[in-house]
């Protein structure tokens, strides 16, 4: 399953590029959920990868995106605070997840990493948990990366192997809802440009490659295009999952007017994903 979308808008004679992709990679199905929301004055960029190592980890993803949309939807724009949007984001998904979980014979636990950006008043809020990734790019630099919530794995000599790596922190899972890294706001500037990204892309490309990239390639939706291209031939036929958002900013303000969309290549992929929406709400409701 691929799916990819880009477009450019243009309101109050603003403009705003935006791009996401998500290919399925070598894996057995595509567990990560990402999307776009706008709404009012407020942008919000949500990316979850659902954990492989467990079962149902698109559900969890889906659940993941499906709680920060609701929860952006029903919240005053622009938000007072954006740092309890987050944790409220994470408690309740987190919360969903476990309740799908336990409605499962035998029980479950589904987990997922997330990674989200607000922008609203021309400035950046972000916020993680797990290895999913945010980057801010400007002038051909990363100016803000996420930290990992990983630690190296150790082999059976003890040594640690960094390609190898157990995340500390995930969406589901553990009775406590973990709590996200939550950044301070950034103002943005002209070019910059916002990715979100799972391990599927930046564990699978040099970062270098990535910057250059997204820096240099016009349209953004051709960018993705090739970065996503090169991490799936990099997997040598075990690539992951690979998914990213990503946006453009043409002015200062431009951010406050980011819309959700979908391509046509994509109505295979959202008519499963409103099938599976359908199966959470019922499985939950049953149990």
């Amino acid at each position: 399953m691929a799916g990819s979308a880009g477009e450019i808008r243009r309101s109050q004679g603003r403009l705003m590029e935006t791009a996401r992709i998500s290919l399925q990679g070598d894996r057995s199905n595509n567990q990560d959920r990402c999307a776009i929301f706008n709404y009012g004055q407020s942008c919000l960029m949500v990316l979850a990868d659902g954990l492989g190592g467990h079962p149902r980890g698109e559900v969890a993803a889906q659940i993941m995106l499906n709680v920060c949309e609701q929860l952006f939807t029903k919240t005053p724009k622009p938000i007072s605070s954006p740092q309890f949007f987050f944790h409220h984001c994470v408690a309740h998904a987190h919360k969903l997840i476990n309740q799908y979980g336990q409605s499962q014979d035998p029980v479950i636990t589904p987990r997922t990493t997330v990674v989200m950006a607000l922008i609203q008043d021309g400035n950046c809020y972000w916020s993680y948990a797990g290895d999913s990734r945010f980057y801010l790019l400007r002038d051909n630099e990363i100016i803000l990366q996420s930290t990992d919530h990983s630690v190296p794995q150790r082999n059976a000599r003890g040594e640690e192997n960094p390609a190898n790596r157990a995340l500390t922190r995930c969406v589901g899972g553990q009775r406590s809802a973990p709590m996200p890294s939550t950044e301070p706001p950034f103002p943005l500037q002209p070019e910059d440009v916002l990715l979100l990204c799972s391990d599927g892309l930046w564990s699978q490309l040099p970062q270098q490659q990535l910057v250059e990239t997204l820096c240099n390639v016009f349209p953004l939706k051709k960018a993705l295009h090739m970065l996503s291209s090169s991490a799936e031939k990099n997997g040598q036929s075990r690539s992951d999952n690979i998914s990213a958002l990503s946006i453009r900013v043409d002015d200062r303000n431009c951010g406050m007017h980011a819309v959700s969309y979908a391509g046509d290549s994509e109505n295979e992929l959202l008519s499963a994903i409103d099938h599976l929406n359908t199966l959470i709400t019922e499985n939950i409701a049953e149990g």
